[in-house]
């Protein structure tokens, strides 16, 4: 029997991965949408093809197999998770790409798998122009039966490369991500920093953009570079508002504190 998935979230990554889910994973049936805005999974149906929009979350939890969330925030997964789980769903795969910390991502693991279903936690690195590309790095965790199941949908559809967890507990993809995030805000950090010294010692910013461009190892300094320099993080569309980003920083910061480390960047 062919497998259904339904896509949750249709924010800038969610489009990118379900465009490329759509056009590269040879789905039998057309992929379901659900997003809070139903407009935007009305207009991004529309441009990708082969999929449908449910107007609620039981509706596209209802008639799916395989259920792919990628939700705007940390609150935002446990209000879904809070839904879904009112429901019966014995049977079903949840796959988890959101930014939660450790301890939710246990917890809704372990309430999901009661309920008789299968959960694999699975973060990603990239912003969305990776996505685009299908070049996210993914990170599942959870058994290992389940995150065989959705590796066909990985390589070669939405990433080129996996960092396999299978076996572990679901929330230490979570934490993986985490201490990505650390990486990620450091990389754009420096970046900001540089350019701000060379534009005011006189260098310029293009100048120091060729160094970037071809320092050893600095790909994600060029991609986080040039969107600041070109006013890309200005003109588009926040991918993470900056509350919500200071937020996560929070909770990076009490994790850190808890474990006896100190981040200082």
């Amino acid at each position: 029997m062919a497998t259904q998935m339904a896509f949750l979230g249709i924010g800038l990554m969610g489009q990118a991965m379900t465009k490329n889910i759509v056009g590269k994973a040879n789905l039998e049936k057309p992929l379901i949408l659900w997003n809070r805005t139903q407009q935007r999974a009305q207009e991004h149906s529309s441009n990708i093809g082969h999929s449908l929009v449910a107007t609620t979350v039981k509706e596209a939890v209802f008639s799916a197999d395989i259920i792919w969330s990628c939700l705007q925030d940390q609150k935002a997964v446990t209000e879904t998770f809070e839904e879904i789980l009112k429901m019966d769903i014995r049977g079903k795969l949840f796959l988890e790409s959101s930014t939660v910390v450790p301890d939710v991502t246990n917890r809704i693991a372990k309430e999901v798998e009661e309920a008789g279903a299968e959960f694999v936690a699975m973060p990603v690195f990239g912003e969305p122009s990776l996505a685009e590309k299908g070049k996210l790095i993914c990170v599942p965790a959870g058994p290992e039966a389940s995150v065989l199941r959705i590796k066909p949908y990985l390589v070669g559809v939405v990433a080129q490369a996996v960092i396999d967890l299978s076996g572990e507990e679901a929330g230490k993809a979570s934490l993986l991500k985490i201490i990505g995030n650390v990486l990620i805000m450091t990389t754009m950090e420096a970046c900001a920093e540089i350019n701000v010294f060379a534009e005011k010692t006189g260098l310029g910013v293009k100048n120091a953009q060729k160094l970037i461009d071809n320092f050893p190892h600095a790909a994600a300094h060029t991609i986080y570079s040039t969107k600041m320099i070109n006013g890309d993080y200005y003109k588009e569309e926040a991918m993470v508002e900056v509350k919500k980003a200071r937020h996560l920083t929070a909770q990076v910061l009490e994790l850190a504190k808890a474990n006896n480390v100190s981040l200082k960047s």
